[in-house]
């Protein structure tokens, strides 16, 4: 993250829609993530960055991933990124976690206000987008069959929002 970033990113405005979605704000210089949300069944990581006029948002979902649901994982992330316009899920097979990105343009010259809305509606979007990938995964994981007409309702509600 820029330095120019960091100062927009750790201003009290903007700290504070953090928040509100109740991702905490990761001071320590050496950390790999901005940001971090503690779920029900996963926790997340937020990284940020902001490149050639974009500011890339990159999610890791922390969950436990059973070798042998692998391939049904593949498969339901496949679902999930047909059906979210936004981003895409990604499969880190290296770490066994799966990550969300946002790409978004933008300029980090605007306004304060506009990335406090900026944050607000991706933190609400990704909000909503994880607990429905979330709860495809968890019942995947523990042997409930989901047919793929329904797993693709887990995600209609998602398009448009960011």
């Amino acid at each position: 993250m820029t330095d120019e970033l960091k100062k927009i990113i750790f201003s009290q405005q903007i700290s504070k829609v953090f928040s509100e979605y109740n991702w905490v704000i990761n001071t320590d210089p050496k950390s790999k993530f901005h940001s971090y949300f503690v779920g029900d069944i996963a926790d997340y990581y937020l990284n940020v960055r902001h490149d050639n006029g974009k500011i890339y948002l990159q999610f890791t979902l922390d969950i436990e991933i059973p070798v042998d649901k692998i391939n049904e994982l593949l498969i339901l992330i496949n679902i999930a990124n047909q059906n979210s316009k936004e981003g895409f899920f990604v499969f880190d097979f290296k770490l066994c976690k799966i990550n969300f990105n946002l790409i978004s343009p933008y300029s980090i010259k605007i306004e304060e206000s506009s990335l406090d809305d900026f944050f607000k509606i991706n933190l609400d979007f990704t909000k909503s987008l994880f607990h429905n990938f979330v709860s495809g995964v968890h019942n995947l994981f523990y042997g409930e069959k989901i047919e793929s007409a329904s797993l693709e309702l887990l995600f209609l509600n998602n398009e448009g929002c960011a």
